[in-house]
């Protein structure tokens, strides 16, 4: 029963076809979106697990790029119990590199970065920035020079020693970062000061703090502090806040791809059984003739299910390998990193063959409810 099942697929190659890929294009926009969004979260969780400090920015900005806040913050900052360093910071998004426009909605959006290296050096830190793969760490004194992540000295071929040009002003590169996390690898590193003449950012304002801990644990405890001296004017977060935080933007980022994608896979699932059911129609003195010959209502019901759960899992199958082709393709392109799980890979393939057979079951009744008689008649 299951081979005739499998060959009775293709009587109508045409109709099956679009039906299976129908299948295969929303099963391959759930691996594709979620991925993506897996993709990112995997990257956000890695960097952040080497930040050990407190993010300390404007009180009801959106993040750190449109934040400022007063610069005075940091010596009120540094006299809270349990801190160890406070250092400023300025994010900027340039409107231009080499020439080029830049824009924070594309894949990668190139940022600038600009912090007291000094303090950031002097305090011990360990981190991305010191995770270099080529050339020397950026340090106070280093004017007109910057650090590059590695994916953008890829793209726009840059070596130790090159120039780049932000804006309309020029600089040296002087290190390449070894951070292969989207948020780092498309990011330009340089001197506080030199990112406020870039930025044209206001004097005695910074975009935010990274607050450093002589005890790395006390996070919570350090954060709450500042919470309640600071609270009507900073915000104050730790690694676990921002993790939270992201994690619930990401959660329902999530979601809404997956319903876009099962959207566009329930349409397919009513293409199948369009198909079934023409299927069944144009075979009713075949369907009356097996009847005949002794097959049962269950049997003709199963040979029907058995179609259309075929169909789910062709369609299944080439989904995920379209998926993995779209991703693969977005990598190359565009250097956009995804996260295919396990999980992912067989819970879509079990969607697409549940689908399948939820499909199947009315056209497989209305088989099965067939007179053989009238069958054969008509």
């Amino acid at each position: 029963m299951l081979k005739l099942s499998f060959l009775n697929l293709f009587r109508r190659k045409t109709r099956t076809f679009l039906s299976v890929s129908g299948i295969a294009i929303g099963v391959a926009a759930i691996i594709v979106l979620v991925s993506l969004v897996d993709g990112f979260t995997a990257q956000f969780d890695e960097v952040l697990s080497q930040f050990k400090g407190i993010i300390v920015s404007e009180k009801d900005s959106l993040d750190q790029s449109l934040s400022k806040v007063d610069s005075f913050f940091s010596q009120k900052l540094s006299s809270t119990p349990g801190v160890k360093t406070v250092i400023p910071e300025i994010w900027h998004l340039p409107e231009r590199v080499d020439g080029e426009g830049v824009s924070a909605a594309s894949f990668n959006p190139i940022y600038i970065y600009g912090l007291d290296v000094g303090k950031y050096y002097a305090s011990g830190a360990k981190g991305w920035l010191e995770d270099l793969d080529k050339g020397s760490l950026l340090r106070s004194s280093d004017s007109g020079q910057v650090m590059i992540g590695g994916k953008l000295a890829k793209d726009r071929l840059k070596f130790v020693g090159s120039s780049i040009r932000i804006d309309d002003k020029v600089y040296k590169v002087k290190g390449i970062l070894k951070g292969e996390s989207d948020l780092t690898s498309n990011i330009i590193v340089m001197n506080l000061e030199e990112a406020r003449e870039l930025s044209s950012f206001p004097q005695g304002k910074v975009s935010s703090f990274t607050v450093l801990l002589s005890d790395t644990t006390a996070d919570k405890r350090v954060a709450e502090l500042i919470r309640l001296k600071f609270g009507d004017e900073l915000r104050a977060q730790t690694q676990a806040d921002l993790s939270e935080q992201f994690t619930g933007i990401v959660g329902n980022l999530r979601l809404l791809a997956i319903v876009i994608a099962l959207v566009s896979s329930v349409v397919a699932g009513i293409g199948i059984a369009n198909t079934i059911l023409m299927s069944v129609l144009e075979r009713f003195r075949e369907i009356g003739a097996l009847k005949a010959v002794g097959w049962t209502n269950g049997d003709v019901m199963k040979m029907i299910l058995y179609e259309s759960l075929f169909m789910g899992l062709i369609g299944g199958v080439l989904g995920i390998a379209l998926g993995f082709g779209v991703d693969s393709l977005l990598h190359i392109i565009a250097g956009v990193n995804y996260k295919v799980s396990a999980v992912l890979v067989l819970s879509t393939l079990g969607f697409a063959v549940c689908l399948g057979i939820a499909a199947g079951i009315y056209p497989a009744y209305r088989a099965a409810s067939l007179s053989p008689i009238e069958a054969l008649r008509s």
